[in-house]
């Protein structure tokens, strides 16, 4: 899907090109819609359009699951990178940035040469809803060098119906990942969302402003409630 016109906002808000800069009121519907989100996948197998997210908001999506510096990020529809790209300037952290959007994918490549992360990142054109994903780092064309079989910091802003692919594979990988005895201990595994949660499970910790939630190994599961498929807000 072409990206979408936003326009920065200083606190951290966004609205669409051609809009008043001005205080996002989050309970006013003018202002919280996406193009496009109940319609057909724009692309074959792409099952969430493209929107963009504040440095705000990336900031406290990686902050809230207290990375440290052996973390591998890895951010499901990456879009043009930003999620991935900021972790690694402003936390030094690496990353990998999985989208069906090649020309997302172009996109990102090219932010990270400008600013200067390329050597800290790295993006693939993958369908990570395919049943056959694995989650696995090597999967995802990571090729530098760690412990890690997998990412220990999963980020996502999703759709609910792309959340709801994703999350039994996710669960399953976050509760069994040291479950074998004779491999070395792999590092939790965190799942940072949002504006959209899971609905199925419990989040440990949400920054209620911004709409961030937080899962691990320990987040319970929970019987769902019927979720609202309004369009999001952007943030």
């Amino acid at each position: 899907m072409d990206q979408l016109p936003i326009s920065p906002v200083p606190d951290g808000t966004s609205v669409l090109a051609g809009e008043e800069e001005k205080e996002m009121d989050y309970n006013n519907d003018t202002y919280s819609w996406i193009p496009f989100l109940d319609e057909d996948d724009p692309l074959p197998g792409q099952i969430c359009p493209y929107a963009a997210t504040s440095e705000v908001s990336i900031k406290t999506m990686i902050e809230i699951a207290s990375p440290t510096p052996d973390d591998i990020v890895v951010d499901l529809g990456c879009g043009d990178g930003r999620i991935v790209i900021q972790a690694a300037k402003i936390f030094g952290i690496r990353g990998v940035g999985l989208d069906i959007n090649p020309e997302l994918i172009e996109s990102a490549n090219r932010i990270a040469k400008e600013e200067g992360v390329e050597h800290l990142v790295c993006f693939k054109l993958l369908n990570f809803a395919q049943d056959s994903f694995d989650f696995t780092l090597k999967s995802m064309g990571f090729q530098g060098e760690t412990p890690h079989i997998y990412p220990t910091l999963i980020t996502c802003y999703l759709i609910p119906k792309a959340l709801k692919t994703i999350e039994p594979k996710l669960k399953s990988l976050l509760r069994n990942l040291n479950n074998n005895q004779e491999q070395p201990r792999h590092k939790d595994i965190r799942i940072s969302s949002i504006v959209f949660n899971f609905e199925r499970w419990q989040e440990i910790d949400k920054n209620e402003k911004l709409k961030i939630y937080l899962y691990d190994k320990t987040s319970a599961d929970v019987v769902p409630k019927s979720t609202d498929s309004a369009n999001p807000i952007f943030i």
